[in-house]
């Protein structure tokens, strides 16, 4: 009998092809000689090109000579297709011959650099299958399918090579494996990873950008979502704050203002433009209700056009796709002579019909590299024609294509089947504050934003309420929930896009889609009408046929 590392023994497989897995294990357990280990549930990670790598080897089978044989177990119908092998998950198909050489180089690779130098053998276990043949990159030896399963550890035997054993290399190799690759997959550590190196590779436009100069002292800077011009910003304003203190930072959204304010210099300030015009009336009057619907384009109409009391040597403003051009006009007189101006935009993430918000005087600058998204995400974004112009996918993880989940017709708004998904997410062990759930409808017509919980998970959803200070309201939660429109300028490790119902592809919708999915740093869900998603194959089928 052989030894599973780790046995199964406690353990217990929630999910169906978890369960047939565990079968094989099984199976190999008990017909396999004593002299072989069976390591299974490999998490790996590596770096190729540049990109990092993460999967999970279903089994690693040790011979007594060195040898290793990976297994790569996939339960249920798998298609053999001319590209290869691929198998359905849910909405999310992967390919089984791209997994399995990126899982046979990451181990040859970590191998190499532990100075160990072994056979490495593969098979593709397919239990529930029958397969005639196998394709030019997948040969049919290199297959167990259900015909073959009685036999299945003789299968594992004859892909050893028949050496002399090797203790030495064998007591190597089981060190190697319970201590580099023993370590359970730790998504914390992963999303962290993640993080920090899209941030560094993001901090292009921080290092050569404040190196322009423009006689006016004007920048406009129009780049694409995780391009890096969050980073940008944080840069001019640190060193602005160290040298006078008077900087400026001015955006649209309120919630990425919030956001700015806790990770920027402290001494410098942060507004949405409504706020700068809110302290403005607030300056000139007293007892200012909130509750009238029309308080904020008064004030906005009145600071535009007051005259300015401060000076301010940065002006950094954000979202200005999102400006009218009066208001740029008034922040702009309130910069000192000699002052610098940087107007950040991307006009694919325009959420309101304003006018031009750039003078003819500043010196601009495009850059259509995303480095926040996995380059799974930015291909589908560029399939369905969702920018204005194809970006550049520049992030370090290859990643999964978005999954796109159906509601049923019974379930309106799709509130069980998102419900679901999170449920699923959770049992993954992603966490819920490493989730975002945004809905593509606004606040008050949402009926997910609605729901104290989902999932047994209370969320943490403005209220559409201020207090008397201006501040927004927020429920207490740990799921945040929000609409795809107030979450522009942030990010999260996992997006959920929800409540996805429309009948074409207008440019509202794109532009909705385009801020969406750019938010996702990992995964990104998609749960849509039947309708929505016939839309979304229509717009995938005509570009496929025009490129």
């Amino acid at each position: 009998m052989a030894t599973l590392r780790p046995s199964l023994q406690g353990l217990h497989a929630e999910r169906p092809g978890e369960r047939r897995e565990f079968d094989v294990l099984r199976q190999l357990e008990t017909e396999l000689p004593d002299d072989i280990t069976v390591f299974h549930g490999v998490a790996w990670s590596s770096i190729h090109n540049g990109i990092q790598w993460f999967g999970e080897i279903d089994g690693i089978v040790l011979a007594p000579n060195g040898s290793l044989v990976l297994l790569e177990v996939k339960a249920g119908p798998v298609e053999f297709t001319d590209q290869g092998p691929r198998k359905r998950y849910n909405d999310r198909t992967k390919d089984i011959g791209r997994q399995v050489r990126v899982q046979h180089a990451a181990l040859r690779q970590r191998l190499r650099d532990s100075g160990l130098h072994v056979h490495v053998a593969h098979l593709l276990v397919l239990p529930d299958q029958v397969v005639g043949a196998g394709t030019i990159g997948y040969p049919r030896e290199r297959i167990v399918d259900a015909t073959d399963m009685p036999d299945l550890a003789n299968r594992v035997l004859d892909a050893i090579p028949a050496t002399a054993a090797q203790a030495p290399t064998v007591e190597r190799l089981r060190r190697f494996l319970d201590d580099v690759f023993g370590l359970g997959a730790d998504l914390g550590a992963r999303i962290q990873w993640l993080t920090d190196a899209v941030t560094r590779l993001s901090e292009g436009l921080a290092t050569w950008v404040p190196r322009i100069t423009a006689p006016e002292g004007v920048f406009r800077i129009e780049a694409t979502a995780g391009a890096g011009k969050t980073q940008l910003a944080l840069r001019l304003l640190d060193e602005a704050a160290i040298q006078t203190g008077r900087a400026q930072y001015v955006c649209y959204n309120r919630p990425l203002a919030d956001r700015m304010r806790r990770i920027g210099p402290s001494a410098a300030r942060y507004a949405t433009f409504h706020e700068l015009a809110i302290a403005g009336l607030r300056a000139e009057q007293t007892g200012i209700d909130f509750a009238d619907p029309a308080i904020f384009t008064r004030a906005a109409a009145r600071y535009a056009q007051s005259t300015p009391e401060t000076a301010w040597d940065l002006l950094v403003v954000d979202e200005i796709q999102d400006f009218d051009g009066e208001w740029i006009d008034g922040l702009r007189r309130r910069v000192a002579a000699g002052g610098r101006i940087y107007l950040l935009g991307d006009s694919d993430q325009q959420v309101r019909r304003a006018p031009s918000a750039v003078g003819d005087d500043a010196v601009t600058l495009y850059c259509a590299d995303n480095f926040r998204n996995p380059r799974q995400i930015v291909h589908t974004i560029n399939a369905l024609g969702l920018a204005s112009r194809p970006i550049t996918a520049r992030a370090p993880l290859e990643g999964d294509l978005p999954g796109f989940h159906v509601w049923a017709q019974d379930d309106p708004g799709g509130v069980c089947a998102t419900e679901t998904l999170i449920g699923h997410l959770l049992d993954c062990g992603i966490t819920p504050d490493q989730m975002a759930l945004l809905s593509a409808k606004g606040l008050q017509s949402s009926i997910l934003l609605r729901s104290p919980t989902l999932a047994g998970r209370a969320l943490r959803r403005f209220t559409g309420d201020f207090d008397r200070a201006g501040q927004a309201r927020w429920t207490e939660g740990e799921l945040l929930a929000d609409t795809i429109a107030r979450f522009k300028g942030q990010a999260a490790p996992v997006v959920i896009l929800s409540e996805l119902d429309f009948a074409e592809l207008d440019d509202h919708m794109r532009r909705l889609l385009f801020i969406g999915m750019t938010r996702a740093q990992w995964r990104l869900e998609c749960v849509m009408s039947a309708q929505a998603e016939g839309v979304l194959t229509e717009v995938l089928m005509r570009n496929g046929a025009q490129s």
